[in-house]
């Protein structure tokens, strides 16, 4: 069975990232697909120390909750990352799990050892919400970030969606049209 990894990078629990997010899950449910959500800020990751210690084993040093998330990011076939939009950037929660990849990204690139025993090739979505009306570029950050992830962990992109002009929690649900884009976002990823 197709697993497919949902990342909430919020860290309020079923905001308006959360709830969109919970729109790609039905339609991967919908689909066959097995879905897993992973709330950042619930997990105990710490920062990357910058240590080093990666690039000689492709592992990383730091015993915490990350070590689990290595192997759910390396087993998924379809990764969707949800982040509101802080600053111009994803949250922070999320940006720590990111820059704690250094380790897949030295495994790989340094190491040259191979990321997955498949040969698949995973896809990924980026999913963002923010307050302002227009993006005007905004998101710019945010969507390097979130390439930049991928890239390393040999996901291919497949987009994003970008969502403005929601502020209070479950606002969101008072655009329908936004739920519904998520979901069909999310059919697209898997059925394509």
């Amino acid at each position: 069975m197709k697993k497919l990894l949902a990342i909430s990078g919020s860290p309020r629990r079923m905001g308006n990232t959360e709830l969109l997010l919970e729109e790609v899950i039905r339609a991967a449910k919908e689909a066959g697909v097995e879905a897993h959500k992973l709330v950042v800020h619930e997990l105990n990751i710490s920062p990357c120390n910058s240590c080093g210690r990666c690039r000689e084993t492709g592992e990383c040093v730091i015993a915490d909750e990350m070590q689990g998330v290595y192997q759910k990011l390396l087993e998924a076939d379809y990764i969707v990352v949800a982040s509101p939009l802080y600053f111009m950037g994803i949250s922070a929660q999320l940006k720590a799990l990111i820059d704690r990849c250094q380790a897949l990204w030295a495994r790989h690139y340094v190491l040259g050892q191979p990321l997955r025993n498949s040969n698949g090739h995973p896809k990924g979505l980026f999913l963002s919400t923010a307050a302002m009306e227009k993006g005007d570029g905004a998101f710019r950050g945010a969507i390097s970030t979130v390439k930049a992830l991928f890239h390393v962990l040999d996901v291919e992109y497949k987009g994003e969606l970008l969502f403005c002009g929601l502020e209070e929690k479950g606002e969101v649900k008072k655009h329908p049209e936004f739920m519904e884009k998520a979901y069909k976002a999310a059919r697209h990823l898997i059925e394509n």
